[in-house]
């Protein structure tokens, strides 16, 4: 689905070295969006893969699958019900990588970020029915805001974009989050809590579209109760945040590597070289 845009310019008052970054880039989101998007710490983008779009990444992610699962656990359950997470996307399949400069997203993760970003991050998480409990508990990706917020205290925000490949739905499993919760100092979720709690609204979207939430935003994953769930989560952050450690290295010769050898400078930025400090 289509989205209303705007056009945000950017003057970084930093010159000690080059700073590679689109001055000026039209924002797949409206003012208006944003700033609700700022309130809630959510951004809903329906339909926003569809037709042959969406089928290359979910014919990719069942290669990767197919290929994962019995190095992914030693003795895997036949059923397969508990589910499973794969990491470092783009470094395995040319279909994850072209999501790196995904205007759709990263123009809303510059819009609310900043210019100069990078990837966090770009994993996937398949749930199947049949488990007792393969849904998730409250949580949060990323918390590490003091309470006292310091005066001079620089947020390090994350944004994640939760593609669904699937229905989201009764079926699958929809997704339960707390508007607000992700401005929240004072508290932290519960993580032996996976039943509703006060606030909760609960998201059911058709397959291709994604979700934007802030890393602090509160949500947790319902029961995938009679049909498969792929959701995809990209993620990035300002350039001066230091690598993600969750998930282990990349492969020393994965995508992202052979793709520095020859690229942008936005590109190098993107991956993790450069940026400011």
């Amino acid at each position: 689905m289509s989205a209303s845009r705007h056009t945000v310019s950017y003057t970084v008052l930093n010159r000690h070295e080059a700073l590679h970054y689109p001055p000026e880039f039209e924002v797949h989101a409206t003012p208006e969006e944003l700033e609700a998007f700022a309130a809630t710490g959510y951004l809903i983008r329906e339909r926003l893969f569809q037709g042959e779009a969406l089928t290359r990444l979910q014919d990719a992610l069942d290669r990767l699958e197919a290929a994962e699962w019995d190095r992914h656990r030693k003795n895997p359950p036949k059923d397969r019900s508990w589910g499973i997470i794969l990491r470092h996307l783009m470094d395995k399949d040319p279909v994850f990588l072209e999501l790196l400069k995904f205007p759709p997203v990263l123009s809303v993760c510059r819009a609310m970020m900043g210019p100069l970003l990078r990837l966090r991050g770009l994993s996937a998480r398949i749930s199947f029915p049949g488990a007792e409990r393969q849904e998730t508990n409250w949580h949060q990706h990323m918390r590490v805001i003091s309470n006292p917020l310091p005066p001079w205290f620089s947020q390090p925000h994350c944004i994640d974009a939760l593609i669904y490949l699937d229905d989201l739905d009764d079926d699958t499993g929809p997704i339960g989050i707390v508007p607000g919760s992700h401005a929240w100092l004072d508290r932290h979720p519960d993580h032996q809590v996976f039943a509703s709690i006060e606030g909760e609204q609960v998201i059911r979207v058709p397959a291709g579209s994604t979700v934007m939430v802030h890393g602090n935003l509160w949500h947790r994953g319902m029961p995938t109760l009679g049909k498969k769930r792929r959701m995809l989560i990209l993620s990035y952050t300002p350039t001066w945040l230091r690598k993600s450690p969750h998930g282990g290295s990349p492969p020393p010769d994965g995508l992202t590597q052979q793709l520095l050898e020859d690229c942008d400078e936005e590109t190098k930025e993107l991956l993790g070289i450069g940026g400011y400090s």
